[in-house]
């Protein structure tokens, strides 16, 4: 497929509700996965801030890019975006027009904020244009447990519903997003509520919360733990105690983990794009002294 590098005959422009259809056919093309209008809508039209942008040739969708919008947890509680289902048609690869995407989402949206956080895979490392000593590299190690031979009943599960009552515990300031009330309810409580349940644990007088998904695979089930709020004194001990309980538990670490019941399944890459120059200390310690967790990234949340 020929194109001029003007890309004149290509529209640039974001998706309406009523593109669902071509959305469908290029992730299906794409990921070889299913998508559905429910997670679209939700995922990119719950709110003001959220959208995809797509290039289109000849009214076909052929590259696609979903910027969903989050808080920053800061003094300022500044708007940033998240850069989630990147796509390109296959015989459109190459020729630079996921870049040339990129960078008209950069100039069009992401001026008044700071940075860009992007979830990359080994397929596709594209940055918004930005320079290299810009962006900040964090990694992920994702675990699977195995059961040991200890018997272990120290936590108490409970439905995803019951999150209002835990509400007044969701106030953790080491997290790199903000999460009140209202993020875990849109998050958690609006889109496939049945997939999500709360897990409990208390240590003297401190007490502490994971938000677990349900995941199904071909033998059975996973449980994945996505968020935690609650008590950080306490939280590893919870997470071992979880491990201890649950069969197949799938959890992230910062650091590289040997134990023998537990195996690496995945690693994560998380990059963040600095848009606007910061001062090089609040640049050294912007991701080393927050906390990421697995429900930040669309990886564990069912699109189907």
């Amino acid at each position: 497929m020929k194109l001029n590098q003007n890309f004149n005959k290509l529209i640039f422009r974001k998706l309406k509700l009523s593109d669902f259809k071509k959305f469908e056919k290029l992730f299906k093309k794409t990921f070889k996965k299913k998508i559905s209008y429910e997670f679209f809508k939700w995922r990119y039209f719950d709110d003001r801030y959220s959208f995809c942008y797509g290039v289109f040739h000849s009214s076909n969708l052929i590259a696609n890019v979903g910027m969903k919008a989050m808080i920053l947890n800061n003094s300022k509680k500044q708007r940033i975006y998240s850069r989630h289902t990147s796509m390109v048609l296959k015989q459109y690869r190459g020729k630079g027009i996921f870049s040339e995407l990129l960078k008209r989402v950069k100039k069009k949206f992401l001026s008044k904020s700071e940075m860009v956080v992007m979830w990359p895979n080994k397929n596709n490392f594209s940055s918004f244009g930005i320079k290299k000593n810009l962006i900040l590299k964090k990694k992920f190690y994702l675990y699977k447990s195995y059961n040991s031979n200890i018997v272990s009943n120290n936590t108490i599960s409970y439905n995803i519903d019951k999150l209002k009552k835990f509400r007044l515990f969701i106030k953790n300031k080491e997290n790199f997003f903000f999460k009140d009330f209202t993020y875990f309810k849109k998050r958690y409580l609006i889109y496939k509520q049945n997939e999500y349940f709360i897990n409990y644990f208390e240590l003297k007088n401190q007490k502490s919360f994971y938000i677990l998904k349900k995941k199904k695979y071909k033998f059975g089930v996973n449980l994945v733990a996505l968020e935690h709020f609650g008590s950080i004194k306490i939280k590893h001990i919870h997470l071992q105690n979880l491990i201890k309980e649950k069969k197949g538990l799938v959890f992230w670490s910062n650091i590289k983990l040997n134990k023998p019941n537990l195996n690496l399944i995945n690693q994560i890459n998380l990059n963040i794009g600095l848009i606007k120059k910061i001062k090089k200390d609040k640049k050294n310690t912007l991701i080393n002294n927050k906390v990421f967790m697995a429900g930040d990234t669309d990886s564990f949340i069912t699109i189907r």
